[in-house]
């Protein structure tokens, strides 16, 4: 989470698709991304909670409050984030990025087990 904070900070959205969840990479839109992050001025990260859940491939929960100032003030967001491990990086799921899969089909984080058995839980 803290990479990706960074990330936005300096505007590296190059990483912020890297980053995110491979089956998601292509519906982000990068120009939006690139937008608030050089509009923004970032003002910290504070990490609340983190819960990591065993198993293959991991996931885990990330709590987290991100403040910012832009034209409209300063603002504050917290966030429950969930990750998957696959091949030692670590995904975020992006909520907002929907993938239209059936409960049988190969999950999106590569792991090689059906959606039902792996990241479907973690999307909305």
């Amino acid at each position: 989470m803290r990479s990706r904070y960074s990330a936005y900070a300096l505007g590296l959205v190059n990483y912020l698709v890297h980053s995110t969840l491979p089956a998601q990479q292509a519906s982000l839109d990068q120009q939006a991304i690139l937008a608030w992050s050089l509009s923004s001025t970032w003002l910290g990260l504070e990490v609340n909670q983190t819960q990591l859940i065993k198993g293959e491939p991991q996931h885990a929960y990330v709590t987290f409050t991100a403040r910012w100032r832009d034209e409209n003030g300063e603002h504050s967001h917290r966030e429950r984030s969930a990750f998957v491990r696959n091949n030692g990086n670590w995904y975020f799921i992006d909520p907002t990025v929907e993938i239209k899969l059936e409960r049988n089909d190969p999950c999106p984080c590569n792991s090689g087990l059906k959606f039902k058995k792996c990241c479907a839980g973690y999307f909305p």
